[in-house]
């Protein structure tokens, strides 16, 4: 058969083999916070903000999209999240290190080659604290000086309210969102605001646009750490190729596509 028949024949048996390929992928059930969390999370409530999720929320579906998986969005009250990835409910969600919220064989990490979670896959995690700027506290001081006999408020649910309680911070988490964390700071009934984000001044605008300069954030964390996009085990072995892609994108690629993504939200 000449070489040109063969060629042609073969176009359209590579079109069907390129199908079944991305339906090999399953849709990706992405879960995240049914709170507003601007500018990474927009809206509240069960359904996805239309026509602008967020920045965090986009970048997910980018990274899926990358391997060739439709992204689903499930937005739950942040206390479900890691327990809907273990009973299967979700295939993905930000989680901090095993070492901050404890391991679970269903949940499963991108790894170096020590078995560790990759932190060239992942995202470095800022947890900065608010204050009152009438108060004057010192701004470039260490935070767990500063705030030491102090209340700090976190959102209900944040994962990382044990290690900061072993450090010896007072931590409230009766907040169910920053606006209301912000308004228990605006009448005292704590002395400050910590909130993760993948870098420090993410907030700023946001804050400074809705309250003036009635709230100044310290300059130095209270404390750093890593979040990945973690996946459920049983996604994990249903599709271990796409899983991968869609790590090593998230750390090639994930640090520019949020810095503009950032932008494009306001920041």
């Amino acid at each position: 058969m000449p070489m040109r028949v063969t060629l042609l024949l073969s176009l359209p048996m590579l079109t069907l083999l390129a199908g079944q390929a991305a339906a090999a992928c399953a849709p990706l059930r992405f879960g995240y916070t049914d709170q507003a969390v601007p500018p990474y999370y927009l809206g509240s409530g069960p359904e996805e903000a239309k026509p602008a999720a967020g920045a965090l929320a986009e970048l997910t579906r980018d990274a899926a999209a990358s391997a060739g998986c439709k992204t689903v969005m499930v937005r739950m009250p942040p206390p479900r999240l890691r327990m809907s990835m273990e009973a299967g409910k979700i295939d993905a969600t930000s989680l901090f290190s095993p070492e901050v919220i404890g391991s679970s064989p269903q949940i499963v990490y991108p790894l170096d080659k020590h078995g560790k979670p990759d932190p060239t896959r992942g995202m470095a995690l800022y947890s900065v604290v608010f204050v009152r700027t009438a108060d004057g506290l010192p701004k470039n001081g260490d935070p767990s000086v500063v705030m030491r006999g102090r209340i700090i408020g976190l959102s209900h649910g944040a994962p990382h309210i044990k290690v900061l309680r072993e450090r010896g911070v007072q931590v409230d988490q009766g907040a169910a969102n920053p606006d209301t964390n912000f308004e228990k700071l605006r009448r005292h009934r704590i002395d400050g605001f910590a909130v993760s984000l993948a870098s420090q001044d993410d907030m700023d605008a946001t804050v400074a646009a809705r309250y003036g300069k009635e709230f100044t954030r310290l300059d130095k964390p209270l404390f750093t750490s890593n979040a990945w996009l973690a996946l459920s085990k049983t996604y994990y072995d249903q599709n271990p190729k796409q899983a991968e892609a869609i790590w090593q994108w998230y750390g090639t690629h994930g640090p520019a596509r949020l810095s503009a993504l950032l932008k494009k939200y306001g920041q």
